[in-house]
């Protein structure tokens, strides 16, 4: 599997980019961790984050790059409240059938 620092052509590659898969991995890059279909490991100070919807691997440098790549995130899929939770949580609340 390929590895790339292209955040934007990671994005492209995705599969899927319904909110509920961007909170996935914005999740699992804040608890380096799997979380849905994303798993995130650490080597060295790098964040490598895998998954089937990519044939390539992401990899964040650094804090600054782990930063900027969640900042990104919340800029393109955080919708109005700026911030993937938030609107992830606003999307979970509105599809709820009380």
């Amino acid at each position: 599997m390929a590895t790339t620092t292209d955040f934007q052509e990671w994005l492209d590659n995705l599969n899927e980019t319904h909110i509920e898969e961007i909170y996935n991995l914005y999740e699992s890059i804040i608890g380096v961790t799997q979380m849905g279909g994303f798993e995130c490991s650490q080597n060295n100070g790098k964040l490598f984050i895998k998954t089937d919807q990519n044939d390539s691997t992401l990899m964040l440098a650094s804090g600054k790059a782990i930063k900027a790549f969640l900042d990104k995130l919340d800029s393109e899929y955080g919708g109005d409240f700026g911030w993937v939770g938030g609107h992830y949580e606003f999307v979970r609340a509105m599809n709820k059938d009380d």
